[in-house]
Parts: C-alpha cells; sequence; structure tokens
C-alpha cells in the first residue's frame, strides 16, 4: 500500500471535529437542563415568598384587631385617638402587604384571591369605622380574616418543603440525563472516530512498512538492495570473530545480459532479471542471503561454512538452475553467469572489502570464459590495483596532452607517389616513454577510454593535415583507427563531420580504419548505419587485420568498404612463402572483382614489395618504407620523399627512411 486510503481523514480533524460535536451537544443538554432546573426552582421559590407573606398579614390583621378593641373600649380621648393612629399606620401596613400577596398570587390561587380581595376591602371599609364598630369588625378580624390567612401560610409553607423535594428531584433527573446524554453523545461520536483513528493508524503502518520494504528492497526483484546487503554483511563481519564458521560472499552477473539487454530491450531483460532473482531464492539454503544491485548484478551470502569448498558447492548450485532456458517473448534463451567468490574470513572481516574482493573475483571469471568461477587472491588486488593505477595514469595522460599520433607512411605500389599516413596512437609516458598502443589499448577499451582516445588523435590528424597543406607538402589522406565504442555512438557521423568542416578537411582525405575482428562480433545496426552513413559522407572505409576475421563478402559490399588492410600476417616472408603469395593474391583478386582496394601491411623488405607489386596490391606500408613517426619528423621525411628539400624525389627504400630514436612499432 503506497498511499494512505484518501478516505480516511487525519485523525487531528476527527478528533477536532468530535471535540467540537461534544462541546455542543453538553452545552445544549446544560442550557436544556438549566431551563428546566430554573423553572422548577421558581415554585418552592414563589410558594416560600406566598408563605411568608400570608404569615405577615395574618400577624398584621391581629394587630388592627387589637387597635380595634382598645378603639371600642376606650372613652373618647387621648386613648382613643392613639388607638385610631395604631389602626391607621397598620391599615398601612395592610396596603403594602395586600399588594404584594396580589403581585404574587397566580390565576391557580383562587383561594389567595378571595383572602387579599377581603383583606382589601376590610382596609377600606376601617379607614372610616366609628368606634362603636370597632368591635365587630376587630371580631370579624379575628375569626375570619387572620385565621384565613394564617391557614394560607402554612397551606404554602408545607406546599414549598414539597416543591423543594421536587425540585432536588429534576435537578438531579436532569444531572443524570445529562450525564447520560453527554456520555451518549461521546460514544456516538468518538466511537466511529476512534475506528476510522485506528484504520487510519493501520494504514500508517503498513505505508510504513511497505516505505521501509521500497527502502531497503529493489523494486524489479523485491529482493534486499544495497542498503539491506551492508547492513546484513555489518552483523555478520561483527560476529565473525566470534564463530568459527565462515562466510561467503558471492557476486555474480548474468552472462551476454548487456547485449540480450540491447537487443532485446529493458522489458524483457526486467524480466529475465526477475525470473534469475526466483531461481537464485531457490537455489539456496535456509539462512542464505541474496540481494539484487540494479541490472544483472547480484550478491549472495552463506554463512555458518565450513570451508571454501561449501562456498562452491553454492555457486555450482546456482549456475545449475540459471543454465536453464528462460522462456521469453519470441522463444527460450539459455543464459549462464560468471561468478566471483571471496571468504569474509580470509580478509579482516569488513563487509565493504569482502565485497570489493567478491567484484574482483569476478571480473577474473568475467574475463577468464563464460559461466567460470573464481575465487579472490591477494594476486588479484595487486593487478586490479596496478590497472586502476594505469587508469589514473591514462586519465592524466589524455588530461595533458601525453597521448596522441605517430604516422607510418604509406605507398602507391605501382607508381611509388605517397598515399598517405596511417595515424598510430602513442603514449609518451613520462617514467616509461613511448609506449606503444600494445601497452595500453586494450585495458583503455575495458576501461571505456578508447572514444577519448580516438577523439583526441581525430583531432590531431586534422590539424596535421592542415599544418602539411599549409607547408605545400601533398598527403593524400590520413587512416585513423575506430574503436567499436567509437562506432557505437549515435552522434559519430555528426562529431567527424563538425570536426572535419572545423579544420577544412575534405572528407575524402580521412580514412576510417575498423578492424575486421570488430566488424565480425558486432552486427548491430548502429554500428553498420554509422559506417554506411560515413561513406554517403564521402569518407574512406578501410578494413583493418583483413584476412584473420574471415569478413564475408556481403559485409564488404553492404558497408561500402573501399579498400582492405592485408593483415602483417600474410606479408611477412611472402617473397619466400608460396602459400603466403597464394592467399594475398586470392585476398587481392577478390578485392579487385569487387572493386575495393588493397594495401598491405608490415612490408619490411624491397623482396615483399616487389612480390606484392606482381601480385597488383595497390598500397603498402611498413618499416621498409618508413617507422611511425612524430608530426615534427613528418616534414623532413616528406621533403626528402617528395624532394622538396634537394629537387629530386629519393628513391623509396631503407636509405629513405629518417632516423626514428625509438623504433616501436604500430
Amino acid at each position: 500500500m503506497s498511499e494512505l486510503d484518501p478516505s480516511l481523514a487525519d485523525p487531528e480533524k476527527v478528533a477536532i471535529r468530535a471535540a467540537a460535536a461534544i462541546v455542543a451537544g453538553a452545552l445544549a443538554l446544560t442550557l436544556a437542563g438549566g431551563v428546566l432546573v430554573d423553572l422548577v426552582g421558581q415554585r418552592p421559590i414563589r410558594l416560600e415568598t406566598l408563605a411568608s407573606t400570608a404569615a405577615a398579614e395574618a400577624a398584621i390583621l391581629r394587630e388592627i384587631a387589637g387597635d380595634l378593641d382598645r378603639m371600642a373600649e376606650a372613652a373618647p380621648g387621648p386613648e382613643r385617638e392613639a388607638a385610631r393612629r395604631g389602626l391607621d399606620w397598620n391599615l398601612g401596613r395592610v396596603a403594602t402587604t395586600e399588594v404584594r400577596l396580589a403581585e404574587l398570587a397566580g390565576p391557580d390561587d383562587r383561594l389567595l384571591a378571595v383572602s387579599a380581595a377581603a383583606v382589601r376591602d376590610f382596609a377600606a371599609s376601617a379607614a372610616d369605622i366609628a368606634p362603636s364598630a370597632a368591635a365587630t369588625q376587630a371580631a370579624l378580624v379575628d375569626d375570619r380574616l387572620a385565621p384565613q390567612l394564617e391557614r394560607l401560610g402554612q397551606r404554602y409553607a408545607a406546599e414549598t418543603a414539597r416543591a423543594h423535594d421536587h425540585a432536588r428531584f429534576v435537578r438531579r433527573a436532569v444531572l443524570l440525563a445529562q450525564t447520560l446524554g453527554l456520555l451518549g453523545l461521546a460514544a456516538a461520536l468518538v466511537l466511529p472516530a476512534r475506528r476510522r483513528i485506528a484504520a487510519w493508524l493501520r494504514a500508517n503502518r503498513e505505508a510504513e512498512r511497505e516505505a521501509r520494504h521500497r527502502l531497503l528492497h529493489d523494486p524489479v526483484t523485491r529482493l534486499p538492495n544495497a542498503t539491506y546487503l551492508q547492513a546484513h554483511l555489518a552483523r555478520l563481519a561483527a560476529a565473525a570473530e566470534r564463530s568459527e564458521k565462515q562466510t561467503a560472499v558471492l557476486r555474480l552477473d548474468l552472462d551476454r545480459f548487456k547485449s540480450i539487454r540491447e537487443t532485446l530491450g529493458p522489458r524483457v531483460a526486467d524480466e529475465i532479471v526477475r525470473i534469475a532473482a526466483r531461481r537464485i531464492r531457490l537455489a539456496l539454503r535456509v539462512g542464505d542471503f541474496a540481494a539484487h544491485l540494479g541490472q544483472d548484478d547480484f550478491v549472495l551470502v552463506a554463512s555458518d561454512l565450513d570451508d571454501a569448498a561449501a562456498a562452491a558447492a553454492i555457486a555450482h548450485r546456482v549456475q545449475s538452475v540459471l543454465a536453464k532456458p528462460f522462456s521469453l517473448q519470441g522463444g527460450a534463451r539459455r543464459i549462464g553467469c560468471s561468478i566471483g567468490v571471496a571468504m569474509l574470513a580470509d580478509d579482516l572481516p569488513e563487509a565493504e572489502r569482502a565485497l570489493a574482493n567478491a567484484d574482483i573475483a569476478l571480473a577474473e571469471a568475467q574475463d577468464a570464459a563464460p559461466g567460470a568461477i573464481r575465487y579472490f587472491r591477494e594476486s588479484l588486488r595487486i593487478e586490479t590495483q596496478r590497472r586502476e593505477a594505469l587508469f589514473a595514469q591514462l586519465l592524466a595522460g589524455l588530461e595533458r596532452g601525453e597521448l596522441g599520433p605517430f604516422y607510418q607512411p604509406q605507398i602507391d605500389v605501382a607508381t611509388g607517389a605517397l598515399a598517405g599516413f596511417e595515424a598510430l596512437v602513442r603514449w609518451r609516458h613520462p617514467e616509461r616513454g613511448l609506449l606503444a598502443p600494445g601497452e595500453f589499448l586494450e585495458f583503455a577499451e575495458a576501461a571505456g577510454l578508447t572514444e577519448r582516445i580516438g577523439e583526441v588523435v581525430l583531432g590531431q590528424a586534422l590539424s596535421a593535415l592542415t599544418a602539411w597543406d599549409a607547408a605545400g607538402l601533398e598527403v593524400p589522406r590520413v587512416g585513423i583507427n575506430f574503436a567499436m565504442a567509437q562506432l557505437r555512438d549515435p552522434r559519430l557521423i555528426e562529431k567527424i563531420k563538425w570536426e572535419v568542416e572545423r579544420h577544412d578537411i575534405d572528407p575524402s582525405r580521412i580514412a576510417i580504419e575498423v578492424l575486421e575482428t570488430v566488424l565480425i562480433k558486432s552486427d548491430e545496426d548502429l554500428m553498420v548505419r554509422n559506417l554506411r552513413g560515413l561513406a554517403s559522407a564521402g569518407f574512406q572505409i578501410e578494413l583493418d587485420d583483413f584476412g584473420t576475421g574471415h569478413a564475408s563478402i556481403q559485409n564488404l559490399r553492404r558497408l561500402n568498404v573501399h579498400r582492405i588492410k592485408i593483415d602483417r600476417s600474410f606479408v611477412h616472408g611472402i617473397e619466400a612463402s608460396e602459400e603466403q603469395r597464394t592467399l594475398t593474391a586470392s585476398m587481392i583478386a577478390m578485392a579487385r572483382a569487387l572493386g575495393i582496394g588493397t594495401l598491405a601491411e608490415g612490408v619490411e623488405t624491397a623482396e615483399g614489395l616487389a612480390t606484392l607489386a606482381t601480385l597488383g596490391c595497390d598500397q603498402a606500408q611498413g618499416y621498409h618504407i618508413a617507422r611511425p613517426m612524430g608530426l615534427a619528423d613528418t616534414f623532413d621525411w616528406l621533403d626528402r620523399f617528395q624532394g622538396r628539400a634537394s629537387g629530386e624525389r629519393a628513391a623509396a627504400g631503407p636509405d629513405s627512411r629518417p632516423s626514428i630514436v625509438d623504433p616501436n612499432k604500430p
């Protein structure tokens, strides 16, 4: 699961929404409960007020009755006047209390309303009461009004107690309802939110596991990747000193995988790698470890081994399962593998060094033969370090301009005229002196530097043509060797044409030399298109070392070859060997029949040159004509050869050769 389900919300947002809903519900329940409690709580307060007001009214009426009795009994004079003033004051109090009773009386308090009306009527009439009627009114108050209000006060007092009990019950009920409501609301909101949060957490854990798996595993094979491999080897290395068992690191590459990938495409190549990964897992023991580092690069780690022979058994078992046919689109293919083995106990228990040792052993296995198994040896490390030092020196030499062409003349056999030069790369090594191609070119090809070397030689050869032209020296062409890496460059034609135009050189003066063995080993469409395109653009195509690779006539025709260069193995001693003369004559006759020129390499004697002339060979080069020379020496040689210095053409022969200090062979 690479991404979280979009339907699963962020748990923080879910929690916020749940909390907001709970708070809103709690507020609603609190408000509703508060209103209900307030409504219920008002009744006992009102009843309590009614009870106290009725009791106060009854007490005042009792005082009024006393005032009336004193008025009735007192003779006219000060006492009666005092009773009157007391009666008036209490009647004012009654009026005030009666107003309060009238305000408190509700529609259901009919008895209270009647009593209030009676008191009001009495108060209105008592203001003008005569002393003779005072006793009667006093009896009315004592017997009717006051007792009635006292009974009302008592009743309201009793109802007040019941109302308080009811209010307490309602408050408890509301509190319980609020609690239950909040719990229900919380459950209704939190439980779904909890499920969503739990689902989110599960999805998040799955996403983390998937991310961790992607971080530590290769996406094509699902095997552990380089990061996982390093951690696994580090654990084994840490425990190596405490264990008597050994650990083997096996590094393997599928044979011819690069060619298969270029031919069948990356999709089929990935399928091959997936099938290989499944087979490798089946071939390993329980507890063994397999990692895929990309392309066809696998690393196997086998621990708890008694000795190196046990690692060999595992390697052979892996080779056996990979040797079975691979069922692919377009048919079945057999794909083997080469394996390099390094024992962790053979060296310091370091993961990086074990991997490097296995890689060194694999390189030796690949150089030996397809399907080879090689064990790491210390001598291999020394050789690897030597090659790495050579690689660094070669890079530095390219940067410092130490590599460049020497030029060997080529002549027309029939006329002796100059046909051109072949540009042969040399390395002016600061310590080892002038090095021929055989001492570094094979390594340069393995290191992927031939393309850069070829560009250097091409650029300097074009500059040499420009310099010769400026000096008035006639050089018809220069032959330049092109490696396979250059011929595979999709921009080759564009690069060469740009260089030629930049130097203002006619393309026909450049001969592209291709080894016959290179042409035989590779039938790539890109290489063929490049050679045909160069021929169409006016460049000459020469097939070098002809006769060593058995090139077909069809290849000669489809590549528009202009000239074949007969290998020196057929030329050396040709004047004394009938067999060599016959073979060379057949090659010359075939080329003439196809309209292709011939050039013999390695001509070292005048007799050999004369024999080639009788066989009809067109051109020749070799030590008999001249040795390879630096650009500066070519000017003197051309002056002598073309007769510029002495005004006469020098005879082609040993005496005409310039003196070259270092006789390196081409």
